[in-house]
């Protein structure tokens, strides 16, 4: 959330085109009948084609909280078609349509059905071979869950594969009868019962250090609220009773087998399986007092709170660590040779007891400068901090419209300390669930960071709004922004909208234009900052009220783009006039924001009408570096050093205006490599905390900026004693002091030579 915070995402980004499939949308006013029958009569009408019911398969029936969703997915013999999709949005209390958005083709012919059945299947063994020669030459090879899906996309059987790695995502698809790898993407990370209540002192926003004072006189007097008071109680280890069923390789892993006792008799296993046994041993795991005599664990309606298993193997702890009773897939290399993994079944580790009414209130909240992990485990403060933001992310905004069955009642889980070094410095949310790590002393610590932990938490309310099915076209800029803005929300609620010392600290301000970014939180901060300007309107005229007005409307637009198969910048502003269109009475009219979200898109190089933007190029070599290349975060360049050698690199800069977006000349190009998110680790010749600086007088300059890395890292941040750091250029407009442009990264990957 804040500058100097890596935070990250978890989206799919899919580069296989859509761009053949037939669309066709329309609300409620021009047809009100949301039957499947008759919307899918309305689409053939539409598009030109003769599709039939049997042609889909119902994937979705939800209830939102302001209208029921319903999915249908095409497909073609047994198998789904990518991306083809009908979408209904109906009213909860009539069933009238709201929206309905149809993404469709052609059937495949029966003879290529045909033929493609009559080609060898691609077993399980093989795709993980796949998989592993696809990520092998990525940052980040862990496997930690693969699953996978066989589909049809641009008339070829393929199957589709999502492996769930250590600090990311990669997205596989494989071409089943070729076993050719057709596409390879990484995207970093980016989660009735009785309650009780005890008191606590906790950060607002953030813990004050150096960089950031607060003047909120520190800790203010709070309460961790709605505290189970029964828990499952773990014993040694809940889930040894699935260790014992059978072996959980990689190798192994089949979604499909794996749910079969046949395949299962085979060696075959399936997470989806395996996390449906581990549900129910939690089931049956005995119910006891979650109270001050047995030690109070952090178990509530809306988070649960644990520590990553990682400290186990940590001394100087000075209570006994437990297990926990949430499941938590530990994978670890069982040969290193071949690299080859496996799943452990086990739990999470329970944090410090509460053993009194005051425990939390008088745990201490050292500030240590070399952020030890043993002394912040044995103070227990981190665990109260994270518990207390969580709920509170819910108790701000259930008030203000997130009020959907089951997605804003279902908790999130939180993991303290996980001690991999590749991890440190970072938080990211997956599955449910936020993730801290260790930090060095260059940085803070993030579990005492509010508007870090709502960041992330707001990936999860746009995974749990927007659906598992959610395609992202651009660099997943759309997810970070969100959950920037979702952040801004909270903190607005939690401080009534006044101003604060650091608020100007927050990536929510900003000037970035769209376009003009390679890496997802710049271009988040274009959407980001966007819907902060909507709200700063807003609530200039409103006050609070219009807090809860933008909220709402943009909760809305989550909805009507939920399972988006190709969800761009235009198709995100576009659903959020319409939820504007639609209105919400009492609290919104309909159109009462038109004229302010098109102001907002002014100056941040978007034409709505689709016009041609602005480009910023960032060049090395022939190659232009963009958000998935060489050169990128996907892919930073490997350099092998030794450590007393050093190599040279030379990058160049243009810019180029468009006819709603210029460049004020003379631009300055800054090129900063020490003070950014996660910088500090490559040593940069004549690198210091101020950026070196380059001027453009006009479009046809270009600046010229070299770089000499060295083969001695300041600091080794990759388990094998490499270093992955990068340079950050950004572009201020003449006479612009506080914000920049246009932002892009260049990443390099210094691996020490033998």
């Amino acid at each position: 959330m804040r500058k100097n915070a890596l935070l990250a995402l978890s989206l799919i980004v899919s580069s296989l085109s859509l761009a053949q499939i037939k669309t066709a949308r329309w609300t409620g006013q021009e047809d009100k009948n949301s039957d499947f029958a008759h919307v899918l009569s309305l689409v053939n009408q539409k598009t030109g084609l003769n599709l039939k019911q049997e042609d889909f398969s119902l994937l979705e029936d939800r209830p939102l909280a302001t209208s029921r969703f319903v999915m249908f997915g095409q497909k073609s013999g047994d198998f789904p078609v990518r991306g083809q999709l009908i979408r209904i949005w109906s009213r909860l209390d009539n069933q009238e349509t709201i929206q309905v958005e149809a993404h469709v083709d052609e059937p495949i012919p029966e003879g290529t059905i045909r033929l493609w059945a009559k080609r060898p299947a691609l077993d399980s063994r093989s795709t993980i071979q796949l998989v592993k020669r696809a990520i092998q030459k990525s940052d980040d090879t862990e496997i930690r869950d693969i699953r996978w899906k066989d589909e049809w996309a641009n008339r070829q059987l393929v199957r589709s594969v999502r492996v769930k790695a250590r600090r990311g995502y990669h997205r596989i698809a494989i071409v089943i009868n070729e076993r050719r790898i057709l596409e390879s993407r990484y995207e970093p990370f980016p989660f009735a019962d009785q309650y009780t209540s005890v008191p606590a002192l906790v950060y607002p926003l953030w813990e004050e250090y150096e960089k950031v004072p607060l003047d909120l006189t520190g800790r203010v007097a709070s309460e961790l609220k709605f505290l189970k008071t029964e828990v499952r109680e773990a014993g040694t280890n809940p889930y040894e009773v699935l260790q014992n069923e059978m072996k959980y390789l990689e190798s192994m892993f089949d979604p499909i087998k794996g749910l079969t006792e046949e395949g299962r008799k085979e060696g075959f296993w399936a997470m989806s399986y395996v996390k449906n046994q581990a549900s129910q041993i939690y089931e049956r795991l005995p119910l006891v007092p979650n109270s001050f005599k047995n030690g109070m664990i952090l178990e509530g309606k809306y988070a649960t709170v644990n520590f990553h298993p990682s400290v186990l193997k940590l001394s100087g702890i000075d209570f006994d660590l437990k297990r926990s009773s949430q499941f938590r897939p530990n994978w670890v290399v069982i040969d290193q040779d071949s690299e080859m993994m496996e799943m452990i079944p086990e739990s999470g580790v329970l944090g410090r007891p509460l053993t009194s009414m005051n425990d939390a209130y008088t745990r201490a909240a050292r500030r240590l400068p070399d952020h030890s992990v043993v002394d912040y485990i044995n103070d227990g403060f981190d665990e109260v901090q994270v518990y207390w933001a969580v709920t509170q992310l819910f108790e701000s905004l259930r008030p203000m419209g997130f009020t959907d069955p089951e997605l804003s009642t279902r908790p999130f889980h939180a993991y303290l300390y996980d001690t991999d070094i590749s991890m440190r410095d970072n938080a990211y949310y997956t599955d449910d669930t936020i993730n801290f790590t260790t930090y060095s002393s260059q940085t803070h610590n993030m579990a005492r960071d509010n508007t870090t932990i709502w960041h992330e938490l707001g990936h999860g309310l746009m995974d749990r709004l927007m659906g598992d099915q959610l395609n992202l076209a651009d660099t997943g800029g759309l997810s970070e922004g969100i959950a920037d803005f979702v952040a801004d929300l909270v903190i607005r609620d939690v401080t009534n909208a006044k101003p604060f010392v650091g608020s100007e600290q927050l990536r929510i301000l900003n000037r970035t234009g769209f376009n003009l970014t390679n890496e997802s939180h710049d271009d988040g901060e274009a959407y980001g900052g966007t819907l902060h300007d909507i709200l700063q309107k807003v609530m200039d005229t409103h006050g609070l009220v219009g807090l809860k007005k933008v909220t709402d409307l943009t909760l809305e637009a989550m909805r009507l783009t939920r399972n988006h198969p190709e969800l761009t910048a235009y198709d995100w502003f576009s659903h959020l006039l319409f939820a504007d269109e639609l209105g919400n009475l009492p609290l919104r009219r309909p159109g009462e924001f038109k004229e302010i979200i098109e102001e907002a898109l002014k100056g941040r190089n978007f034409s709505l009408e689709g016009l041609a933007p602005a480009e910023f190029k960032l060049i090395h070599g022939q190659q232009e570096i963009d958000s998935t290349g060489f050169g990128s975060r996907a892919q930073p360049i490997p350099v092998r050093l030794a450590s007393q050698d050093s190599k040279d690199f030379q990058l160049r800069v243009q810019l180029k205006g468009s006819e709603t977006y210029q460049f004020k000349y003379p631009v300055i190009v800054k090129v900063q490599l020490r003070q950014g998110p996660i910088q500090g680790a490559i040593h940069w010749k004549n690198e210091s905390d101020e950026p070196l600086e380059y001027v453009l007088r006009n479009e046809n300059d270009t600046a010229l900026i070299p770089l000499s890395v060295s083969g001695a890292c300041d600091e080794v941040n990759r388990p094998d004693g490499s270093c992955v750091d990068y340079a950050y250029i950004h572009v201020w407009n003449d006479g612009e002091k506080e914000e920049a442009q246009a932002k892009k990264r260049f990443y390099l990957r210094v691996i020490p030579k033998q």
